[in-house]
């Protein structure tokens, strides 16, 4: 039996083939959502999808590339036409940490990470603003990272820039999708050990993490905190979610 916390909401999750996007899915699903799981690895995100059908969960896998604006606009066109509306947006999809000392980075290497960390989050949201606020309702949160306050000496500062324009991205529309009904909020993870660690030896450190490194469920936790009736009253807000790794 689903919880009565999201039954009836259709939620759609971008990067949800692997790590906390799917961790992400299953926590909402598992709450009463229907689930659109979105990836660029169309294989793997359908296979997640239907692992989780498998236990009485509704859920689907559809193929995004979040970097091309067309294809987030067909994302949100095809959830619409299939579910008939969208009620929350996780924009988790992101290239992992990349390696690299600022002075040797190519122009190709910043505009990578840029458009899929930050610009592929901004085009997802911008397809489903409009529906929102015909809707008057709508919840959308980033994944944004810990990355965005706190630099390291191997993490690419792209990486950096582009996690803290999430953060600046949360605050702009929170602002004004708020008189819309629509609540923007943000949740920095620290390391989750689901991918590339930000160096090499910081998932072993574990005085670096008071509270150790928890995966991706405490993540799924915030959102969905969020995307529930108890994240009503919280827009613009920043969720510190990284086992002591950041304080503040």
């Amino acid at each position: 039996m689903h919880s009565s916390g999201l039954t009836g909401k259709v939620a759609v999750v971008t990067g949800a083939a692997q790590g906390i996007g799917s961790c992400i899915a299953e926590f909402l699903a598992r709450d009463g959502a229907s689930v659109v799981l979105a990836d660029i690895q169309a294989a793997e995100v359908t296979n997640v999808a239907s692992r989780l059908a498998q236990n009485n969960l509704e859920t689907v896998g559809l193929k995004v590339d979040i970097r091309d604006p067309d294809s987030a606009r067909q994302l949100i066109k095809s959830v619409i036409a299939t579910f008939g509306t969208i009620d929350i947006l996780v924009n988790n999809a992101a290239i992992d940490a990349p390696q690299g000392c600022a002075w040797e980075l190519d122009d190709d290497h910043w505009r990578t990470v840029i458009d899929v960390d930050l610009s592929g989050a901004w085009w997802c949201t911008k397809a489903v603003i409009p529906h929102l606020i015909e809707r008057r309702a709508g919840r959308i949160i980033f994944i944004s990272s810990i990355a965005a306050r706190r630099g390291s000496p191997k993490t690419s500062v792209a990486y950096n820039a582009a996690k803290a324009g999430l953060i600046g991205l949360t605050i702009g529309l929170s602002t004004q999708l708020e008189p819309h009904g629509i609540l923007v909020n943000a949740i920095t993870p620290g390391p989750t050990g689901t991918g590339r660690p930000m160096t090499s030896d910081e998932a072993a450190a574990e005085t670096a993490h008071p509270l150790g490194i928890g995966g991706p469920e405490p993540v799924a936790h915030a959102c969905l905190y969020l995307a529930r009736a108890s994240g009503d009253w919280l827009s613009g807000s920043v969720l510190n979610v990284s086992g002591g790794r950041w304080h503040g």
